[in-house]
């Protein structure tokens, strides 16, 4: 795909465009636009490094306009998860740190058990997530917990943290799956903003090719989420569970 790339460059804008777009619908919906927009950046021929930085830029943009739709419909209380912003934020730089002191191979032995188990548990539990549920943990103590430990993973290893934040709000604060997509999309962009910071300061971004794709990110990110505001959780719940079982997959796969 490459050398097509090289002989008919404006195919390749095409390209990320298009690409932007479909990883920004579905990630406004249930996460996993990496899964999409990250590999798309590698077809171009870009290092690794340069592909993930150019991917944060696009990201963030997406993510913010995502974010943006569900605030303006009512479905993100920042009194409510500004404590998961700040937590998200100390784990997020312990974890940066421990990235680059200890070894992070282990964790590849880990995560696909963990997005498993997040799996099956949805294909089991037909009804959570769909409807309200009942609520496990007080909002202000759950942001507070699991902001500082998703912080830190997200920052240290980083797949599926979209994913684990839904089925976790879903799960302990019995919001449904519109709610939690709503909450996860606000974390995230806190996730994406501060990783982009580093690989802007390190000179790993690529803003040509992250401001293209960023194009397609911000008319899927809108489209997704207006979509998604529209048909409910009923919505949500199977594309959220075939994301997740994409993951699963190729996580499995990379361990083959």
């Amino acid at each position: 795909m490459q050398h097509i790339f090289q002989d008919f460059p404006y195919l390749m804008y095409l390209f990320l465009v298009v690409m932007g777009f479909v990883a920004g619908f579905i990630d406004a919906i249930a996460g996993g636009g990496g899964l999409i927009s990250l590999p798309a950046l590698t077809f171009t021929g870009m290092p690794l490094v340069m592909a993930l930085g150019t991917n944060k830029l696009q990201s963030a943009i997406g993510t913010s306009v995502a974010t943006y739709k569900y605030y303006q419909d009512g479905l993100i209380n920042l009194k409510t998860v500004y404590r998961g912003l700040v937590m998200g934020f100390f784990g997020a730089v312990l974890g940066a740190i421990a990235a680059t002191n200890l070894p992070t191979e282990f964790m590849h032995y880990i995560v696909p058990f963990l997005m498993l188990g997040v799996f099956l548990f949805n294909i089991f539990n037909k009804k959570m997530g769909v409807e309200e549920g009942h609520k496990r943990m007080n909002e202000y103590a759950f942001f507070s917990i699991f902001g500082f430990i998703i912080g830190f993973y997200d920052a240290f290893f980083g797949p599926g943290t979209g994913n684990f934040w839904i089925i976790l709000i879903v799960f302990f604060l019995g919001y449904t799956f519109l709610q939690a997509s709503g909450y996860a999309k606000m974390l995230n962009l806190k996730s994406n903003l501060f990783s982009l910071i580093v690989f802007l300061y390190y000179g790993h971004v690529n803003f040509i090719f992250g401001f293209t794709m960023a194009i397609g990110q911000f008319v899927g990110g809108y489209m997704g989420a207006k979509m998604v505001i529209l048909k409910g959780s009923k919505l949500v719940r199977p594309i959220f569970i075939t994301v997740v079982g994409i993951n699963v997959i190729l996580m499995f796969y990379q361990l083959i």
